[in-house]
């Protein structure tokens, strides 16, 4: 419903900046703007919108088509001529009314841009919190994060940093806009104690610096400076009281992250954790489906899903594969002479060894009571048996001294090992091959490594 129809008078600057707060109401309708000046900065733009341009100021206020009339002019004469010419039914705003009229539809604006604003934020924030929810795996969660927070900022670089709960570390699980030189020397470190991470978690606030190249409190890492970072923004990650990372947005010139910011990403920042949270929960409850609880290694599950898997694998790309089975000599009588306590004990030593032992690409599991067993990818008998002895005279010797492990004196194993392809060619046929090498070297005298030699 239209309230009102204005004629606006003067087509200059103050025309120009008033002229789209006004178009932009719809109670309010422009009937025309009138200026003698044909180059006058607002009448292109009145023309562009629509809105009727007049040159004869008397011609025009003779219309009858307008309520109200604003005096753009500041000139008292046109005010008078205004007063003098019109009916007492048309409202005439000038001088310091015109300005406060400005000045009233400027904040209106004003406020309006920033609920506008505001709404696209949070309408940012609830697609960010769905495609969160209905993200997977660690990665996707990552990069949906810092993807969003430096589009959010217009931030051309940002990482995300996670505490590693097991040891207190940090380590760098995704990084964007910097090389991949600074990536791989930022996987994981120890807080210091005037580093730039520990100082963001142990504030309440995020930590803004605006150039890192004029810091001093602060130690910041001389890879940031290679990179040519100026600028940074560390939003700390906590859940409840527990710190879970720092959500870090970056740029290559000095800036000062202001309140606009701040408080968007601290908005995301909740966002995350929860999102970070949930999915290092699910984690847990997935490792620990195919973790033995005594040991820390893979359960039985785990390894028969992933010999089956390796299997595929190395029939596929044709290469060799290996399963080594051990089992620790006369371990019924351990436990029968110490008790179960000692038993486990033995074996969380055991476990221990077997980690520091295989590569990252081996599957060490505990395959069933004092037995062990461990896949061999691209290994072959020569290889694997190698290993084996590495392990069995590891775990004889670790009564000495030097190895201050007095729990294993004379602990032994006896180990069996068999090769796909040359000793079996399926899953169960490899196993049973691995298991009759294992009893050889157990009917052998026991504490040694035997290979699967067919009869």
């Amino acid at each position: 419903m239209i309230m009102a129809n204005i004629l606006i008078v003067g087509g200059g600057k103050g025309c120009r900046e008033l002229l789209p707060m006004l178009v932009s109401d719809r109670e309010i309708r422009i009937v025309g703007v009138v200026d003698k000046d044909p180059d006058a900065p607002a009448l292109s733009l009145a023309k562009g919108m629509g809105i009727p341009v007049y040159g004869n100021f008397e011609a025009t206020l003779n219309k009858d088509n307008f309520d109200v009339v604003v005096n753009l002019t500041g000139d008292r004469n046109v005010s008078l001529l205004l007063r003098k010419m019109l009916p007492l039914s048309v409202e005439v705003i000038d001088g310091l009314s015109s300005k406060l009229l400005w000045h009233l539809i400027k904040e209106r604006q004003k406020k309006e841009e920033e609920l506008n604003r505001r709404l696209e934020e949070h309408n940012a924030l609830y697609k960010i919190g769905i495609q969160l929810s209905s993200a997977g795996r660690s990665e996707k969660i990552f990069d949906i994060i810092l993807t969003s927070a430096m589009e959010l900022v217009n931030a051309p670089a940002g990482s995300i940093v996670i505490i590693d709960e097991r040891n207190g570390m940090f380590r760098l699980v995704l990084a964007k806009g910097f090389s991949q030189k600074f990536i791989s020397e930022s996987t994981i470190w120890q807080a210091r104690a005037k580093g730039l991470t520990t100082a963001v978690l142990n504030s309440d606030k995020p930590t803004v610096i605006s150039d890192i190249t004029k810091e001093t409190a602060l130690s910041i890492n001389p890879s940031l400076l290679e990179e040519g970072i100026k600028s940074i923004a560390g939003i700390p990650l906590r859940y409840a009281e527990k710190a879970v990372g720092v959500l870090y947005l970056n740029d290559f010139t000095e800036r000062v992250f202001d309140e606009r910011d701040i408080s968007i990403l601290n908005l995301m920042a909740t966002q995350a954790t929860l999102a970070i949270e949930k999915m290092q929960l699910l984690e847990r409850v997935e490792q620990l489906a195919i973790t033995d609880e005594l040991t820390g290694l893979y359960n039985h599950r785990y390894f028969s899903n992933t010999l089956s898997n390796e299997i595929f694998r190395a029939k596929r790309y044709k290469h060799s594969m290996s399963l080594v089975i051990i089992d620790i000599d006369n371990f019924k009588n351990y436990n029968d002479l110490y008790g179960h306590i000692y038993g486990n004990f033995i074996l969380s030593a055991m476990a221990d060894i077997f980690k520091k032992s295989v590569r990252k690409t081996d599957t060490v599991a505990r395959y069933g009571g004092e037995e062990f067993a461990i896949i061999l990818p691209e290994t072959d008998k020569e290889t694997a048996a190698m290993l084996a002895e590495k392990i069995r005279k590891e775990i004889s010797d670790s009564c000495s001294p030097e190895k201050n492990r007095q729990i294993m004196c004379g602990v032994t194993v006896s180990i069996g090992v068999a090769v796909l392809g040359e000793d079996a060619d399926d899953e169960e046929d490899l196993v049973k091959r691995a298991d009759e090498a294992m009893y050889h070297a157990k009917r052998s005298g026991k504490n040694r490594v035997v290979r699967y030699e067919r009869d």
